[in-house]
């Protein structure tokens, strides 16, 4: 240990956090339950499933494809696999932070390892640890993987390697069949071939592989009859108000479960950025540092509403969703006070981060690019089922930015805040050890 990089010593520390979780985890219930079935229905003809479930269901074919063989197959493989998908995230996230952020210290590697030990990872398990993870982690692990070796070789000019170029191309023929990560992909690359041409430059090879393959996805997407049925039976599960709803009412619905999503239960990571937002403002005017606080006040009074509206019985302690169609004017006031608080928070963050940091525009195009999933399930009618699930992409833009902030902004901050911050992350730590427990004790 003595004779490894501070950059490997965290990840030891990050796979000892969650590997005796995955010892005693149970991958055999919901839908994990029912894809262990699934082939046996088909009497194990995959073309038929796959034709099937892409008329009826999904176009993930190659997420799909998979399901049925870890779910029957002993559950230390999905168990293994999944550790490494937890290590390749985070070496995706440590890459962009020391070439995106230019972030090499040793606090880089720690804090990094620090907020995915306190990232909550029982969403991973809404239905069921093997189908939850392999239709997010992984694809945001293969996801980030081909986005940073499409920057390493189209943005910084270095060459891939033969196995680079192979890892990328067969990471993009996973995790580009799930719908918004095609979609993350297929922007990063036509910006990059953008930026090719306005330079003059050669596009590597690698960006146009893996253009090739997302433009094929996303056709197969498209085409997709499954795509299309799915959204009238999620409605008649999930919400029957949906085909009333306007464009306007769907994005309301994606932004305010997202944001709902971090305030009605306390998000550890959520309040550790909010908390570095305003610390980035620390020796301004008083009128600067009031703005830069309003992230953080809003999270802890919004956090506050919740909690009194639970011991006075008004709601379930629980993550919370919008009502579709809201009829009382209680309501109406309550989410239009929530988007009033989500737009304030966008213009802090992107306020802050184009005034106190040297990497605006890398930090704004990580954070809006997270938001696209959510805005995409915001749409369906599944989104007060999937929103927590996708949360993901979000959590790890705000582990991205949560670093960059801290490291940037060392020098800005008295010595007890920086305490406070460890102590918040150690918090975060064991209250998502504590979710995790409660998951495994209740559901496996």
């Amino acid at each position: 240990m003595k004779g490894l990089q501070t950059k490997y010593k965290a990840l030891i520390g990050l796979l000892l956090f969650y590997l005796p979780f995955h010892l005693f985890l149970s991958p055999d219930y919901w839908d994990d339950a029912q894809f262990a079935q699934i082939l046996g229905e088909y009497q194990n003809d995959l073309f038929q499933y796959t034709l099937t479930r892409y008329l009826n269901w999904s176009s993930r074919i190659t997420i799909e494809l998979a399901l049925p063989f870890l779910t029957t197959w002993p559950a230390f493989v999905w168990k293994v696999l999944n550790l490494l998908m937890i290590a390749l995230l985070y070496f995706d996230l440590v890459w962009m932070l020391e070439r995106l952020f230019g972030l090499r210290e040793k606090k880089t590697y720690l804090l990094t390892a620090v907020l995915l030990c306190a990232f909550p990872f029982s969403i991973m398990a809404q239905t069921g640890w093997i189908a939850t993870t392999t239709n997010y982690l992984w694809v945001v692990s293969l996801g980030l993987y081909v986005i940073n070796r499409m920057l390493k070789a189209g943005l910084f000019e270095e060459r891939l390697s033969k196995g680079e170029i192979l890892c990328a191309a067969l990471s993009v023929i996973y995790c580009a069949s799930f719908e918004s990560m095609a979609a993350i992909l297929f922007l990063i690359e036509t910006g990059l071939l953008v930026y090719s041409r306005k330079t003059g430059k050669k596009c590597p090879a690698v960006v146009w592989i893996c253009m090739g393959l997302t433009a094929l996805f996303l056709l197969y997407i498209l085409g997709c009859p499954g795509n299309r049925l799915r959204p009238v039976s999620d409605a008649g599960d999930w919400m029957p108000e949906y085909f009333e709803l306007t464009f306007l009412d769907k994005l309301r619905m994606g932004i305010l479960s997202s944001y709902m999503h971090f305030v009605s239960m306390p998000s550890p990571v959520f309040f550790i950025f909010n908390l570095v937002l305003y610390l980035m403002w620390r020796g301004e005017t008083a009128g600067k540092r009031l703005l830069a606080a309003l992230p953080v006040l809003t999270d802890v009074a919004w956090t506050g509403w919740f909690l009194a509206n639970y011991l006075l019985g008004w709601r379930a302690f629980t993550y919370q969703t919008p009502t579709p169609l809201p009829e009382q004017w209680t309501e109406r006031v309550e989410q239009g006070l929530l988007l009033l608080t989500v737009v304030i928070w966008f213009a802090v963050v992107l306020y802050t981060m184009f005034t106190r940091t040297r990497c605006g525009w890398p930090a704004a195009v990580v954070l809006l690019l997270a938001c696209i999933p959510e805005v995409a399930v915001g749409i369906t009618p599944t989104v007060v089922a999937s929103i927590l699930r996708t949360m993901i992409y979000l959590y790890m833009a705000l582990i991205l930015l949560t670093v960059m902030m801290m490291e940037g902004g060392e020098e800005r901050r008295p010595v007890f805040a920086g305490r406070f911050l460890w102590l918040c992350m150690g918090m975060g730590i064991f209250l998502n050890a504590c979710q995790i427990s409660r998951h495994i004790l209740l559901y496996g």
